[in-house]
């Protein structure tokens, strides 16, 4: 196989960004879309230069015109479309976040290995060459012991009738981009949180309109997002250690066509200066760029390497689990009031 033919499940809004990172590609083409409504299908086929169009899900399942899904449906039908593509042959990128509970993940997880295909959540940051470099700035000391992190990623929702706002599709700030700040941080720390700490605005649908979390890790690192769908645009992240800081203005990469900025300061000397230790002189600044944020080519090109290829994942199975966990650990929080443990990660999964 040299390229990849993809189908997409829904005729979802965020489907735009992938499809134009297709048509993009020199090693994927848009063969088929599906939809519960075979004109919507047709309809959405046409405008987008999808030569085969279906009415159920079912078809473009069984259908042998197609090597890879996207699947962009609600929260709480991962699960189930990401098992049955799988059985079915099909390699699937599946939106984040995953799915809902650790038990679909592990459901999933072994759907794909039996078949032998790739399942991959678009968690299209960790594509991205900013994460990955952050990651290697992290580890390599530069920044000394990381002491807290903050990050922030709110919005406000337009549409009331969003399915985002809808408890029993998995709605809510915290699996809809709260996800973003726990999986950006398990890749740049390279380190899972062992306990958790929330408080929830909730909404008159009883999902979550805006959230803040707090994650302890057993390196003494502490992390605290916030994260909202009723309030005005925010997103940054900021990364502190004990020698000097990042500061990056699109840590999730999703404002497509915006730069993408990185910010570090290094301490001179061990002990800062001044009163409060506020020298300016103290501080070498630097700044740095990656041009327009095009990630869902990152991510088109990630998973075609993934499959055509047989690299390996920038955010694997075991991560996903693992978010999931955090982000289940998250809710209990708020709901309870207490902090929580977070469990030891699963084993690794094996790969197709």
């Amino acid at each position: 196989m040299s390229r990849l033919r993809w189908g997409l499940l829904s005729t979802a809004r965020i489907n735009e960004r992938i499809i134009d990172a297709v048509h993009r590609s020199d090693r994927s083409e848009l063969v088929a879309v599906a939809s519960r409504d075979a004109q919507r299908a047709k309809a959405y086929a046409e405008r987008h230069d999808s030569p085969s169009s279906y009415g159920t899900y079912e078809e473009l399942a069984n259908s042998s015109e197609v090597d890879a899904v996207y699947i962009s449906l609600p929260n709480h039908l991962h699960a189930e479309w990401a098992v049955r593509l799988c059985e079915a042959g099909k390699h699937v990128l599946c939106e984040k976040p995953l799915t809902l509970s650790l038990v679909n993940v592990d459901r999933m997880a072994q759907a794909a290995q039996e078949a032998g295909v790739v399942l991959q959540e678009a968690s299209a940051t960790r594509f991205h060459r900013q994460t990955s470099d952050i990651a290697q700035i992290v580890s390599s000391g530069r920044l000394g012991r990381i002491v807290f992190c903050h990050a922030t990623f709110e919005f406000t929702l337009p549409a009331v009738a969003d399915i985002r706002l809808n408890t029993d599709m998995g709605g809510g700030a915290m699996w809809d981009v709260g996800c973003y700040p726990v999986a950006f941080f398990q890749a740049v720390l390279r380190e899972n949180p062992i306990s958790a700490y929330a408080r929830a605005v909730i909404g008159p649908t009883g999902i979550d309109l805006a959230f803040s979390g707090f994650l302890g890790y057993e390196s003494g690192t502490a992390v605290q997002f916030t994260v909202s769908m009723a309030t005005p645009m925010a997103r940054s992240a900021r990364i502190v250690g004990e020698l000097g800081s990042l500061e990056l203005d699109q840590p999730w990469l999703t404002n497509m066509g915006a730069p993408t900025t990185v910010r570090q300061q290094l301490m001179r000397s061990a002990a800062g200066a001044g009163t409060f230790g506020d020298d300016p002189d103290q501080l070498e600044v630097s700044t740095w760029d990656y041009g327009p944020s095009d990630v869902y080519f990152d991510e088109v090109r990630g998973f075609e390497e993934l499959v055509l290829d047989g690299a390996q994942s920038p955010c694997t199975l075991s991560d996903s689990r693992m978010n999931v966990q955090v982000i289940m650990a998250l809710h209990e929080a708020a709901r309870t009031g207490r902090e929580v443990s977070i469990g030891s990660p699963s084993p690794a999964y094996g790969q197709p």
